[in-house]
């Protein structure tokens, strides 16, 4: 059951990800992100990882070796950084 929702927010994160890169489209509610394509590459990244959890995909990119744990662990990386530089400053109350 926990596979199946990972597999599927990964999907939908993937997707939004896709749209943001090539349209540079972020959902309206998100009013403090002001670098889109950057935002894309956050969700883009983490939904890839998520639908990596499926047990199937996990298990072949264990048998890749170290390289293919290293690989997820990176897309972790990218997207921390991504979401971290696709987010404006705010500004205070005037």
């Amino acid at each position: 059951m926990v596979d199946d929702i990972a597999f599927a927010v990964g999907c939908v994160l993937t997707a939004a990800g896709c749209c943001s890169v090539l349209a540079g489209w972020t959902p309206p509610w998100l009013r403090n992100v002001t670098r889109p394509r950057l935002f894309g590459v956050w969700s883009l990244c983490l939904g890839l990882f998520c639908v990596t959890q499926l047990p199937v995909l996990r298990d072949g990119l264990v048998r890749l070796g170290a390289s293919g744990v290293d690989a997820r662990i990176a897309l972790l990386l990218v997207s921390a950084t991504a979401l971290l530089l696709a987010h404006g400053r705010t500004r205070g109350f005037r």
